[in-house]
Protein backbone atom coordinates (compact mmCIF):
# COMPACT_ATOMS: atom_id res chain seq x y z
CA UNK A 1 0.00 0.00 0.00
CA UNK A 2 1.53 3.57 -0.65
CA UNK A 3 -0.80 5.26 1.77
CA UNK A 4 -1.76 5.05 5.51
CA UNK A 5 -5.84 3.57 5.08
CA UNK A 6 -7.01 6.28 7.81
CA UNK A 7 -5.67 8.94 5.38
CA UNK A 8 -7.97 7.72 2.49
CA UNK A 9 -10.62 5.24 4.21
CA UNK A 10 -14.00 5.72 4.14
CA UNK A 11 -13.95 8.04 0.83
CA UNK A 12 -16.00 7.81 -2.09
CA UNK A 13 -13.78 8.14 -5.10
CA UNK A 14 -15.00 8.28 -9.05
CA UNK A 15 -12.75 7.98 -11.77
CA UNK A 16 -13.44 9.27 -15.43
CA UNK A 17 -11.73 7.48 -18.07
CA UNK A 18 -11.08 4.29 -15.50
CA UNK A 19 -11.16 1.91 -18.91
CA UNK A 20 -7.44 3.50 -19.96
CA UNK A 21 -4.55 3.31 -19.21
CA UNK A 22 -3.52 5.16 -16.08
CA UNK A 23 -8.15 4.88 -14.94
CA UNK A 24 -7.34 1.20 -14.93
CA UNK A 25 -3.79 0.83 -12.97
CA UNK A 26 -5.53 3.30 -10.69
CA UNK A 27 -8.49 1.73 -10.34
CA UNK A 28 -6.53 -1.63 -9.31
CA UNK A 29 -4.67 -0.02 -6.61
CA UNK A 30 -7.13 1.55 -5.14
CA UNK A 31 -8.71 -1.60 -4.47
CA UNK A 32 -6.02 -2.09 -1.55
CA UNK A 33 -7.89 -0.10 0.45
CA UNK A 34 -11.27 0.52 2.50
CA UNK A 35 -12.73 2.79 0.05
CA UNK A 36 -15.39 2.91 -2.58
CA UNK A 37 -14.68 3.31 -6.21
CA UNK A 38 -17.22 4.02 -8.69
CA UNK A 39 -15.88 4.13 -12.58
CA UNK A 40 -18.23 6.35 -14.91
CA UNK A 41 -18.52 5.67 -18.65
CA UNK A 42 -20.64 5.75 -21.40
CA UNK A 43 -21.14 2.10 -21.93
CA UNK A 44 -20.65 -0.93 -19.92
CA UNK A 45 -17.41 -2.21 -18.66
CA UNK A 46 -16.07 -5.08 -17.95
CA UNK A 47 -17.13 -6.00 -14.45
CA UNK A 48 -14.51 -5.78 -11.31
CA UNK A 49 -15.54 -7.05 -7.72
CA UNK A 50 -15.84 -4.23 -5.34
CA UNK A 51 -16.02 -1.26 -8.29
CA UNK A 52 -19.16 0.43 -9.00
CA UNK A 53 -20.07 1.06 -12.94
CA UNK A 54 -22.49 3.96 -13.53
CA UNK A 55 -22.93 4.37 -17.04
CA UNK A 56 -22.85 8.18 -17.76
CA UNK A 57 -22.54 10.68 -20.33
CA UNK A 58 -20.11 13.16 -18.87
CA UNK A 59 -21.20 16.10 -21.30
CA UNK A 60 -24.29 16.35 -18.96
CA UNK A 61 -25.09 18.42 -16.24
CA UNK A 62 -27.02 15.41 -14.43
CA UNK A 63 -24.17 12.96 -14.59
CA UNK A 64 -22.47 15.77 -12.74
CA UNK A 65 -25.28 16.52 -10.43
CA UNK A 66 -25.45 12.20 -9.48
CA UNK A 67 -21.08 12.39 -9.11
CA UNK A 68 -21.03 15.88 -7.05
CA UNK A 69 -23.63 14.36 -4.65
CA UNK A 70 -22.10 10.87 -3.55
CA UNK A 71 -18.20 11.74 -4.38
CA UNK A 72 -15.69 13.15 -2.65
CA UNK A 73 -12.44 12.69 -4.46
CA UNK A 74 -12.88 12.48 -8.31
CA UNK A 75 -9.97 11.64 -10.57
CA UNK A 76 -10.47 13.46 -14.08
CA UNK A 77 -9.08 11.29 -17.20
CA UNK A 78 -11.74 10.98 -19.45
CA UNK A 79 -11.44 13.26 -22.51
CA UNK A 80 -8.88 13.01 -25.64
CA UNK A 81 -5.56 12.15 -25.33
CA UNK A 82 -3.79 12.42 -28.66
CA UNK A 83 -2.58 15.74 -29.71
CA UNK A 84 -3.16 14.48 -34.06
CA UNK A 85 -6.60 13.68 -32.81
CA UNK A 86 -7.53 16.98 -31.96
CA UNK A 87 -6.18 18.63 -34.91
CA UNK A 88 -8.14 16.36 -36.53
CA UNK A 89 -11.30 17.39 -34.81
CA UNK A 90 -10.49 20.69 -32.91
CA UNK A 91 -14.21 21.04 -31.77
CA UNK A 92 -14.69 17.44 -30.46
CA UNK A 93 -11.48 17.87 -28.83
CA UNK A 94 -12.18 21.24 -26.68
CA UNK A 95 -15.98 20.02 -26.27
CA UNK A 96 -13.91 16.77 -24.38
CA UNK A 97 -12.00 18.53 -22.35
CA UNK A 98 -14.07 21.47 -21.54
CA UNK A 99 -17.57 20.78 -21.25
CA UNK A 100 -17.56 17.95 -18.51
CA UNK A 101 -15.08 20.46 -16.43
CA UNK A 102 -17.79 23.16 -16.58
CA UNK A 103 -20.68 20.74 -15.24
CA UNK A 104 -18.72 19.43 -13.19
CA UNK A 105 -18.35 22.82 -11.89
CA UNK A 106 -22.00 24.32 -12.03
CA UNK A 107 -22.72 20.83 -10.44
CA UNK A 108 -20.57 21.67 -7.25
CA UNK A 109 -21.58 25.28 -7.24
CA UNK A 110 -25.48 24.25 -6.98
CA UNK A 111 -25.47 21.24 -4.12
CA UNK A 112 -22.76 22.86 -1.95
CA UNK A 113 -20.32 20.27 -2.46
CA UNK A 114 -16.43 21.40 -2.61
CA UNK A 115 -15.01 17.50 -3.87
CA UNK A 116 -11.17 16.97 -4.61
CA UNK A 117 -10.48 16.95 -7.82
CA UNK A 118 -7.79 15.32 -9.35
CA UNK A 119 -6.80 16.56 -13.31
CA UNK A 120 -4.63 14.78 -15.79
CA UNK A 121 -3.07 17.09 -17.97
CA UNK A 122 0.24 17.50 -19.51
CA UNK A 123 3.72 18.59 -19.50
CA UNK A 124 3.66 19.22 -23.12
CA UNK A 125 1.78 22.22 -22.11
CA UNK A 126 4.90 24.03 -21.64
CA UNK A 127 5.50 23.68 -25.40
CA UNK A 128 9.41 24.29 -26.92
CA UNK A 129 11.29 24.95 -23.60
CA UNK A 130 14.67 26.59 -24.06
CA UNK A 131 15.56 25.59 -20.83
CA UNK A 132 15.35 21.94 -18.68
CA UNK A 133 14.93 20.86 -16.09
CA UNK A 134 11.76 22.69 -16.25
CA UNK A 135 9.86 23.87 -13.42
CA UNK A 136 6.00 24.44 -12.76
CA UNK A 137 6.59 28.03 -12.23
CA UNK A 138 7.70 28.50 -15.78
CA UNK A 139 4.96 30.22 -17.95
CA UNK A 140 2.72 27.50 -20.18
CA UNK A 141 3.12 28.59 -24.28
CA UNK A 142 1.54 25.29 -26.00
CA UNK A 143 2.23 24.77 -29.72
CA UNK A 144 -0.62 22.37 -30.30
CA UNK A 145 -4.36 22.54 -30.08
CA UNK A 146 -4.66 19.39 -27.53
CA UNK A 147 -2.12 21.56 -25.06
CA UNK A 148 -4.67 24.49 -25.88
CA UNK A 149 -7.82 22.68 -24.53
CA UNK A 150 -5.14 21.26 -21.69
CA UNK A 151 -3.78 24.22 -20.47
CA UNK A 152 -8.16 25.88 -21.09
CA UNK A 153 -9.11 22.88 -18.39
CA UNK A 154 -6.80 24.03 -16.40
CA UNK A 155 -7.12 27.81 -15.86
CA UNK A 156 -11.07 26.59 -15.97
CA UNK A 157 -10.00 24.60 -12.98
CA UNK A 158 -8.31 27.02 -10.99
CA UNK A 159 -10.40 29.81 -11.43
CA UNK A 160 -13.04 27.49 -9.76
CA UNK A 161 -10.92 26.59 -6.48
CA UNK A 162 -9.66 30.26 -6.41
CA UNK A 163 -13.76 30.93 -6.18
CA UNK A 164 -13.95 28.00 -3.28
CA UNK A 165 -16.53 26.23 -5.46
CA UNK A 166 -13.81 22.52 -5.93
CA UNK A 167 -10.82 22.05 -4.65
CA UNK A 168 -8.01 20.85 -7.36
CA UNK A 169 -4.63 19.29 -7.94
CA UNK A 170 -3.64 19.29 -11.54
CA UNK A 171 -1.17 16.88 -12.68
CA UNK A 172 1.29 17.54 -15.30
CA UNK A 173 2.27 14.09 -16.80
CA UNK A 174 5.28 13.65 -18.59
CA UNK A 175 5.79 10.18 -21.13
CA UNK A 176 4.03 7.55 -18.89
CA UNK A 177 5.05 3.91 -19.57
CA UNK A 178 4.98 0.55 -17.75
CA UNK A 179 2.06 -2.36 -18.62
CA UNK A 180 -1.03 -1.50 -17.95
CA UNK A 181 -4.38 -4.00 -18.58
CA UNK A 182 -5.53 -0.95 -20.71
CA UNK A 183 -3.41 -0.23 -23.76
CA UNK A 184 -4.16 3.49 -24.79
CA UNK A 185 -5.37 3.73 -28.36
CA UNK A 186 -3.65 6.46 -29.53
CA UNK A 187 -0.51 6.44 -32.18
CA UNK A 188 1.16 9.14 -30.48
CA UNK A 189 0.67 7.91 -26.53
CA UNK A 190 2.27 4.20 -25.16
CA UNK A 191 5.33 4.52 -27.43
CA UNK A 192 7.63 2.14 -25.33
CA UNK A 193 4.62 -0.34 -25.39
CA UNK A 194 4.56 -0.74 -28.93
CA UNK A 195 8.14 -0.25 -29.50
CA UNK A 196 8.53 -3.38 -26.94
CA UNK A 197 5.73 -5.24 -28.70
CA UNK A 198 7.53 -5.13 -32.03
CA UNK A 199 10.77 -6.03 -31.14
CA UNK A 200 9.29 -9.48 -29.68
CA UNK A 201 7.79 -9.35 -32.77
CA UNK A 202 11.52 -8.86 -34.36
CA UNK A 203 10.55 -6.08 -36.12
CA UNK A 204 12.87 -3.12 -36.43
CA UNK A 205 12.88 -0.63 -34.03
CA UNK A 206 12.46 2.87 -35.75
CA UNK A 207 13.50 6.06 -34.12
CA UNK A 208 12.93 8.80 -35.52
CA UNK A 209 15.81 12.00 -36.81
CA UNK A 210 19.06 11.28 -34.88
CA UNK A 211 17.08 9.98 -31.42
CA UNK A 212 19.20 12.48 -29.48
CA UNK A 213 16.06 13.70 -27.96
CA UNK A 214 15.59 13.78 -24.27
CA UNK A 215 12.50 12.30 -22.90
CA UNK A 216 11.69 12.44 -19.22
CA UNK A 217 9.89 8.88 -18.80
CA UNK A 218 8.17 8.17 -15.48
CA UNK A 219 6.90 4.78 -14.43
CA UNK A 220 3.16 4.10 -14.47
CA UNK A 221 3.21 2.48 -10.81
CA UNK A 222 4.76 5.88 -9.74
CA UNK A 223 2.38 7.65 -11.89
CA UNK A 224 -1.21 5.97 -9.71
CA UNK A 225 1.15 7.02 -6.44
CA UNK A 226 1.11 10.84 -7.58
CA UNK A 227 -2.70 10.81 -8.31
CA UNK A 228 -3.16 9.04 -4.81
CA UNK A 229 -0.91 11.58 -3.23
CA UNK A 230 -2.23 14.21 -4.86
CA UNK A 231 -5.87 13.57 -3.75
CA UNK A 232 -4.69 14.39 -0.35
CA UNK A 233 -3.05 17.38 -0.41
CA UNK A 234 -4.68 20.14 1.35
CA UNK A 235 -4.20 23.21 -0.81
CA UNK A 236 -7.68 24.23 -2.22
CA UNK A 237 -5.23 24.60 -5.84
CA UNK A 238 -1.85 23.06 -7.24
CA UNK A 239 -0.31 22.41 -10.64
CA UNK A 240 2.38 19.63 -10.34
CA UNK A 241 4.77 18.06 -12.58
CA UNK A 242 4.88 13.93 -12.80
CA UNK A 243 8.42 13.17 -14.09
CA UNK A 244 11.34 11.77 -12.79
CA UNK A 245 13.82 14.78 -12.89
CA UNK A 246 15.98 12.72 -15.07
CA UNK A 247 16.41 12.62 -19.31
CA UNK A 248 16.75 9.80 -21.43
CA UNK A 249 17.42 9.58 -24.73
CA UNK A 250 15.13 8.01 -27.17
CA UNK A 251 17.72 6.27 -29.18
CA UNK A 252 18.96 4.88 -25.69
CA UNK A 253 15.34 3.49 -24.66
CA UNK A 254 14.88 2.15 -27.73
CA UNK A 255 18.27 0.11 -27.43
CA UNK A 256 17.48 -0.87 -23.99
CA UNK A 257 14.41 -2.71 -24.63
CA UNK A 258 15.70 -4.25 -27.87
CA UNK A 259 19.17 -5.18 -25.52
CA UNK A 260 16.26 -6.70 -22.84
CA UNK A 261 14.11 -8.36 -25.43
CA UNK A 262 17.50 -10.28 -26.99
CA UNK A 263 17.74 -11.52 -23.24
CA UNK A 264 14.39 -13.63 -23.63
CA UNK A 265 14.48 -14.40 -27.50
CA UNK A 266 17.77 -14.88 -28.33
CA UNK A 267 17.51 -12.24 -31.53
CA UNK A 268 18.98 -8.72 -31.19
CA UNK A 269 16.06 -5.89 -33.30
CA UNK A 270 17.77 -3.34 -34.72
CA UNK A 271 17.64 -0.08 -34.01
CA UNK A 272 16.96 2.52 -36.90
CA UNK A 273 17.44 6.05 -37.32
CA UNK A 274 14.80 7.26 -39.93
CA UNK A 275 13.86 11.08 -41.44
CA UNK A 276 10.80 12.72 -39.65
CA UNK A 277 7.41 12.06 -40.79
CA UNK A 278 6.47 15.52 -43.58
CA UNK A 279 3.38 15.87 -41.09
CA UNK A 280 5.10 15.20 -37.61
CA UNK A 281 4.33 18.28 -34.99
CA UNK A 282 7.63 20.25 -33.45
CA UNK A 283 6.46 18.90 -29.82
CA UNK A 284 7.59 15.79 -31.34
CA UNK A 285 11.39 16.94 -31.34
CA UNK A 286 11.39 18.83 -27.71
CA UNK A 287 13.91 18.06 -25.19
CA UNK A 288 12.35 17.63 -22.15
CA UNK A 289 13.43 17.11 -18.46
CA UNK A 290 10.22 17.57 -15.33
CA UNK A 291 11.18 19.60 -12.48
CA UNK A 292 9.40 17.35 -9.16
CA UNK A 293 10.40 19.27 -6.51
CA UNK A 294 6.90 20.84 -5.82
CA UNK A 295 4.64 17.69 -5.70
CA UNK A 296 7.91 16.08 -3.86
CA UNK A 297 7.48 18.97 -1.17
CA UNK A 298 3.42 19.32 -1.52
CA UNK A 299 3.02 15.55 -0.37
CA UNK A 300 5.43 11.82 0.29
CA UNK A 301 5.34 11.58 -3.47
CA UNK A 302 8.19 10.02 -5.35
CA UNK A 303 9.30 8.33 -8.25
CA UNK A 304 11.08 5.25 -7.27
CA UNK A 305 11.20 3.09 -10.65
CA UNK A 306 14.58 3.97 -12.83
CA UNK A 307 14.22 3.80 -16.60
CA UNK A 308 16.73 0.39 -16.48
CA UNK A 309 13.93 -0.80 -13.94
CA UNK A 310 11.24 0.07 -15.59
CA UNK A 311 12.22 -1.16 -19.00
CA UNK A 312 12.87 -4.85 -17.35
CA UNK A 313 9.31 -4.74 -15.71
CA UNK A 314 7.75 -3.43 -19.30
CA UNK A 315 9.76 -6.33 -21.35
CA UNK A 316 8.80 -8.87 -18.60
CA UNK A 317 5.10 -8.07 -18.93
CA UNK A 318 5.25 -8.89 -22.47
CA UNK A 319 7.35 -11.81 -22.23
CA UNK A 320 4.36 -13.49 -21.26
CA UNK A 321 1.99 -12.87 -24.44
CA UNK A 322 5.67 -13.66 -26.59
CA UNK A 323 5.68 -17.50 -24.91
CA UNK A 324 2.08 -18.01 -24.13
CA UNK A 325 2.17 -17.10 -28.52
CA UNK A 326 5.24 -19.80 -28.72
CA UNK A 327 3.12 -22.21 -27.20
CA UNK A 328 0.03 -21.90 -28.81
Amino acid sequence: MILHNNEINGKVIAITGASGYIGSSLTLELKKYSVKIVRTSRKKLNPIKGVEDWILDLNYLDSWIKIVSEVDIIFHLAGNTSIYNAEQDPKESLMSTLLPITHLIAASKKLYRMPKVVFASTVTVYGLTQKIPVSEFITPNPITTYDLHKLFAEQVLLMASKNNIISTSILRLANVYGPSISETMAADRGVLSKVTRMAFEGKDLKVYGDGNYIRDYVYIDDVVCAFLYASLIKSTEGIFNVATGKGSKVKDVFNLISSEVEKITGARNKVEMIEWPIDVNEIEKRNFIGSIELLKSSSKWKPNVEIEEGVKLLVSHYAKEYFNNELS
